[in-house]
């Protein structure tokens, strides 16, 4: 009886196993009539549209749809992730499907020495960013473990920052909302700019998504896991030193920087023949842009709309993103060490503007009595 049951789940086993093959090739086979379909418009200026990119509300790893039990959910991630372990163990055996899908068949490249080099480079020229001994370690460490682990895998290594980008303002939040609970501080315009800065790396992840760079069950696990033990990490450190959790994301956006750089550099060619995705254009280009000018503290809202036509435009709009994240952590450590408020540059700005337009209507009055003065006293 025993060994009935073991081949039946053997039978069963070996069923399911078929059927995620079926099912890889189905895919594997539409895969590769998209990359033929891009290789045609490679030589040719793109459209812009999204049909070569990986529909996010279609993947099959995808996350849950709405709001549900914290059982449900692990219950429901647990099965889909099982499969995808399956699927990967099948894919992973066929070099020739993995050299044609996405983001391996476009051949983009980033050199971990140029990174580097770039890093110095910017060092000599504007200074290192000051950070402790403890945080300096861990920032030394996490870029050995990038260099390494996604050596070769670009748009796999970008997916695994932007996941761990979000996280420090999840931390920060949340640490601003537990003082706000326990009434030991109410700093709203700070929690509005912090909203905003997640709001802007969410869609760097979007982005990365679309290209394929979560598809790896490992990297998945590998990348949800680390952002976990990082949240507890600046809870911690947000609880003894708002300066020090601020420094470490200074570093961290500041290599962001350097390494976007040095990809474009590497990447031109191919990437200025590359459409940008739709999520790209809707978050760049689209009709409410109130999120994305709000977490650019130095600067006016509206100021900066940078294009969108094609995938060199959007890594360069992300590196400039990560830029303003570099200044706005500045921001958060002058206010953290000195009490120089960060204000939304909505209001800040505004504030400006609203203060011109008064000084100017306050002048023009003056000139008009002055000259109103004046004819009265040529009459008598």
């Amino acid at each position: 009886m025993i060994q009935v049951n073991i081949l039946i789940c053997i039978l069963l086993i070996l069923k399911y196993v078929n059927s995620l093959t079926f099912n890889y090739n189905q895919n594997s086979l539409q895969n590769i009539k998209t990359i033929k379909s891009l290789q045609t418009r490679l030589g040719s200026k793109p459209d812009i549209d999204d049909t070569l990119f990986i529909p996010i509300n279609k993947r099959s790893y995808r996350i849950g749809e709405k709001p549900d039990s914290g059982f449900n959910l692990a219950k429901v991630n647990f099965i889909k992730e099982v499969k995808e372990i399956f699927r990967n163990l099948i894919f992973k055996f066929n070099k020739n499907d993995i050299l044609n899908s996405f983001p391996e068949t476009l051949n983009l490249k980033l050199s971990n020495e140029a990174v580097k080099e770039a890093e110095i480079t910017r060092e000599r020229l504007k200074g290192k960013v000051e950070a402790s001994p403890v945080a300096r370690t861990l920032y030394d460490i996490g870029c050995l473990f990038l260099d390494t682990f996604f050596d070769g895998r670009p748009i796999a290594r970008f997916w695994f920052l932007e996941v761990v980008a979000r996280i420090p303002y999840f931390s920060y939040v949340s640490m601003l909302h537990l003082y706000e609970t326990l009434g030991w501080l109410r700093q709203a315009s700070l929690r509005k700019v912090h909203g905003a800065e997640e709001w802007n790396e969410l869609h760097h992840l979007l982005i990365m998504e679309a290209l394929g760079g979560d598809k790896y069950w490992s990297d998945r696990f590998l990348g949800y896991h680390c952002a976990i033990a990082y949240y507890w990490l600046l809870i911690v450190t947000y609880l003894f030193s708002p300066r020090v959790a601020y420094q470490f994301m200074e570093l961290l956006e500041a290599h962001a920087v350097d390494t976007y750089g040095e990809f474009l550099v590497q990447n031109k060619d191919m990437l200025l023949k590359i459409p940008a995705p739709a999520v790209a254009i809707s978050y760049y280009t689209g009709g409410d842009l109130y999120e994305f000018d709000e977490f650019q503290v130095d600067r006016p809202p509206g100021s900066r709309r940078p294009p969108c036509d094609n995938l060199y435009d959007v890594f360069q709009n992300i590196k400039d993103d990560e830029a303003e994240h570099v200044s706005t952590m500045r921001a958060c450590q002058n206010y953290a060490t000195l009490g120089k408020l960060v204000v939304s540059p909505h209001v800040r700005f505004e504030s400006k503007d609203e203060a011109e337009k008064i000084s100017i209507d306050r002048q023009k009055w003056k000139e008009w009595a002055d000259e109103i003065d004046k004819k009265k006293n040529l009459s008598g």
